[in-house]
This record gives structure tokens, C-alpha cells and sequence, in this order.
């Protein structure tokens, strides 16, 4: 091959090997059959759940794709709030389930002896980081 036409081979190469790099979230996510989303603050999200802190910030949303209907979905939300879960709805039970979703810097639910249940979803913090998982079966309720 003449030199000349290794130049483009070689840079061609190169910008591929950016663009998978660039892409490794969405590439990874596509692979593990998951949709991460991210937000600053509450405000930020489309859809919060309504025991999610009006000062939750640095959010982190995983969700499956393998799920046709929302109460379904397994989903895992980490997020850092200095006020807490407070919503009255929510109440503390022994902890049978954890996320099916990891989420990279959530707090370690196995420690967790119990959670605290908000409907559909459990969790549990260390300090002022949070995770919440959904589904989470076995921790009380029906």
C-alpha cells in the first residue's frame, strides 16, 4: 500500500476510536439493555417521584428497557440530599430486596438491615446520599 494512503487509514482510525470512546455511556447502556439519565437538581427532572427532596441534586437515573410498563421497570435513583426522604406516605421496614440497576457511587444497600418504603420504591442512605430502587419486593406492603 502506498505511504500516502496509510495518512487517511491512520486518522480515520483514529476519529472511530474517539467517537467509540466519546460513546462509551451510550454504547455500554445500549449493551446492558439500560437508559441512564442525569440531572443537577429536582427541578431538572421530567417525572419525580413525589418523595424524591425539592433539594435533591446530583441525580442519577438507570432504568431497564426490558420493561413494558413503569411500575415494572426496574429503575435505580442515587441522588444526595441534605433534608432526606420525609414524605409521610413513606414508612421504615426490614430490608428484603435491593437494586437490580447499579448505579456507580450509590450507597451500599447490603449494609442496609432496613429501608425506608415510599410506595413502589425502597431505599436507603449513607449520610446525605441516597439510592432508591423500584421494584422492591418483600419489603412490607402487599
Amino acid at each position: 500500500m502506498p505511504r500516502t494512503a496509510t495518512v487517511p487509514l491512520a486518522v480515520g482510525a483514529l476519529a472511530l476510536g474517539a467517537l467509540l470512546l466519546s460513546g462509551c455511556s451510550a454504547l455500554g447502556d445500549l449493551a446492558h439493555d439500560r437508559v441512564t439519565a442525569e440531572a443537577s437538581t429536582r427541578a431538572d427532572l421530567d417525572a419525580a417521584p413525589d418523595w424524591l427532596p425539592s433539594d435533591a441534586r446530583d441525580i442519577t437515573s438507570v432504568s431497564g428497557t426490558g420493561g413494558k410498563d413503569s411500575d415494572t421497570t426496574p429503575t435505580t435513583l442515587v441522588f444526595t440530599s441534605t433534608d432526606g426522604v420525609t414524605d409521610d406516605a413513606c414508612s421504615t421496614t426490614p430490608r428484603q430486596s435491593a437494586p437490580t440497576m447499579d448505579v456507580e457511587g450509590a450507597p451500599n444497600v447490603y449494609k442496609a438491615t432496613s429501608v425506608l418504603r415510599c410506595g413502589p420504591w425502597s431505599m436507603t442512605s449513607k449520610g446525605d446520599r441516597w439510592v432508591a430502587w423500584t421494584p422492591n419486593p418483600g419489603d412490607g406492603g402487599s
